[in-house]
């Protein structure tokens, strides 16, 4: 399978949630060790924004990373999505893509 995967999320404006990834080559968990992780959502509409993800390596020897809203949540709203490791030696390489999709919430429709 190429890179980067597509992987479509839902999350609900305002609770609190976090997507877990395992990064796999070569059926092996990619040793993360040195590396770092970022992620970025992007909406076309109303206008163009962009906002950087809380991002994380959660376990570097089992490949596994994590990516969240940042401090100040996401609008409902659809969002496009990447995540993106550079590696200790360096590369750069975009292992996730998709669309996160954020749901208005009832409870709380009127808060900011």
């Amino acid at each position: 399978m190429g890179l980067p995967v597509d992987c479509r999320l839902t999350a609900y404006r305002g609770d609190t949630w976090l997507q877990h990834f395992r990064l796999v080559r070569d059926g092996a968990p990619v040793d993360l060790t040195g590396a770092t992780v970022a992620s970025w959502a992007q909406s076309l509409e109303p206008s163009v924004e962009v906002i950087t993800l809380d991002a994380n390596i959660v376990d570097a020897a089992d490949g596994m990373v994590a990516i969240g809203p940042p401090a100040e949540g996401l609008e409902a709203r659809t969002w496009d999505y990447d995540v993106e490791v550079t590696e200790f030696g360096g590369d750069v390489i975009t292992w996730v893509r998709g669309t996160l999709t954020v749901r208005p919430d009832v409870t709380n429709a009127s808060a900011p």
